[in-house]
């Protein structure tokens, strides 16, 4: 049963304190609770538009819910003359028509609205009444975690986008503690919400301003794809009025000079460190091709001897790449009399093992990766390059070389599979400040 201040007929004990007739067993010091409790809770009250009469001088009756002072109204669809109506009771008037039956009804009403708020309550004590509104209508607000799980399996499970998917997972896994395992529904997730989420994942995960940005997109990206579905208004989206932010972030790259030193550390021939090693270079050269795409390139994915043709694992684009000289040397190193088109080129991943599980390819590819950039670590350090390079330096230095070299931007965007140039610019701001700089030596 919903409590409501309305309910509560207050007088003076002995003592001068207050207590309420009908919690007569609980004592006075506690109805300050019920009136915390209540003010929490949804409270509904049955109210009669005068101001809405039809042509037959009758009233429409709408059901009020009110909840952190915010007031919903719902029609009932039920009309009646103003003079039979009973304001303080919230019912007709025993002298009108058919009272016993509306009543009955009004009653009915009021008690399924009191077991639906107390349900949504009891899920999320944060559920506004605009939500219990819609739901009570039969439109319902989408659960945040129930759709969004529905959609990552959707789109990327599905579609074999393993690792975008366990990141999706483990975003909304981080949202899901931060709601103590509580439901969300969708217009919960209000601007005021987002703000105390962010601080929370600041202040009390340490998580850098980037980390939260990326968390944040994608419950953007999972609440436009509701709207999509036209399973959620336009215009309750929140991020229609947060505004995401995001810190600059360095990109590291090698020189010219400095991946000539990375390239001839001496390493045993053979061994996994050399393939590392040679990898990391070839990636340089041939348009910084993404380490899970190299670990998976076959012979058959060379044309003609010079050009490679494949589709990348994070897009599923096909990428074409002419390999400049100095890949198709070290690529050469790897070509054995007896090598098959089936054959990976890099001799990481074995050949005989098949990999079209999504889940396993997957961790063959992290396995490899993490044990490629230990090696990538060392040889950074025996180069005496003072930087922290992991095998993704491949990629940023592939786009400063080639720019600087005199590449256009627009095929450097196209050889790294950027979706748009603007991804790409980051590395023009790069060389031409490295061109500032240079132009300074005028200056001395």
């Amino acid at each position: 049963m919903i409590l409501q201040e309305a309910h509560f007929a207050r007088f003076l004990d002995e003592k001068g304190h207050k207590c309420c007739t009908i919690c007569c067993t609980i004592p006075c010091f506690q109805v300050s609770l019920f009136h915390k409790y209540t003010i929490l809770m949804a409270t509904f009250k049955l109210t009669l538009r005068t101001g809405r009469t039809n042509k037959g001088g009758k009233a429409p009756i709408y059901l009020r819910i009110t909840k952190h002072r915010t007031p919903k109204h719902i029609s009932l669809s039920i009309f009646v003359e103003p003079r039979h109506w009973d304001p303080d009771k919230q019912r007709l008037k025993p002298s009108a028509p058919n009272s016993s039956r509306v009543n009955a009804l009004l009653a009915q009403k009021v008690a399924e609205a009191e077991g639906k708020a107390v349900e949504m309550e009891r899920e999320n004590k944060h559920v506004r009444a605009g939500s219990i509104k819609e739901h009570l209508m039969g439109k319902d607000i989408p659960e945040f975690f129930e759709y969004a799980g529905e959609y990552i399996e959707r789109e990327y499970l599905r579609k074999g986008q393993i690792s975008t998917y366990k990141r999706y997972r483990s975003t909304i896994e981080k949202l899901s503690q931060y709601c103590e395992g509580k439901k969300l529904y969708m217009d919960h997730m209000t601007v005021s919400f987002l703000k105390k989420y962010e601080d929370h994942l600041r202040h009390s995960l340490n998580n850098a301003t980037n980390t939260i940005t990326k968390d944040l997109k994608s419950f953007r990206r999972i609440i436009n794809s509701a709207i999509e579905d036209d399973l959620f208004p336009f215009d309750k989206n929140p991020f229609l009025r947060f505004k995401l932010s995001t810190e600059k972030a360095e990109k590291t790259y090698l020189t010219e000079s400095e991946l000539k030193a990375f390239a001839s550390v001496p390493v045993d021939a053979g061994s996994k460190r050399e393939v590392h090693q040679d990898m990391f270079v070839f990636a340089c050269y041939a348009g910084g091709i993404r380490i899970s795409d190299l670990l998976q390139l076959r012979w058959s994915n060379l044309v003609d001897g010079t050009h490679l043709s494949f589709q990348t694992q994070k897009t599923n684009t096909t990428i074409p790449v002419k390999v400049p000289d100095k890949g198709l040397a070290i690529i050469k190193k790897y070509r054995k009399p007896d090598s098959r088109p089936q054959d990976f080129i890099f001799p990481l991943f074995d050949a005989k093992k098949d990999y079209s599980d999504p889940v396993e390819l997957l961790r063959s590819i992290s396995s490899a990766t993490a044990y490629a950039n230990k090696d990538i670590a060392y040889l950074t350090d025996a180069a005496g390059i003072e930087k922290k390079v992991s095998f993704h330096t491949s990629r940023h230095t592939f786009a400063t070389l080639g720019l600087r070299k005199g590449i256009r931007i627009e095929y450097v965007s196209k050889l790294m599979g950027h979706a748009s140039v603007k991804t790409t610019e980051v590395y023009a701001k790069i060389v031409n400040a490295e061109l500032d700089k240079a132009m300074d030596v005028f200056n001395d």
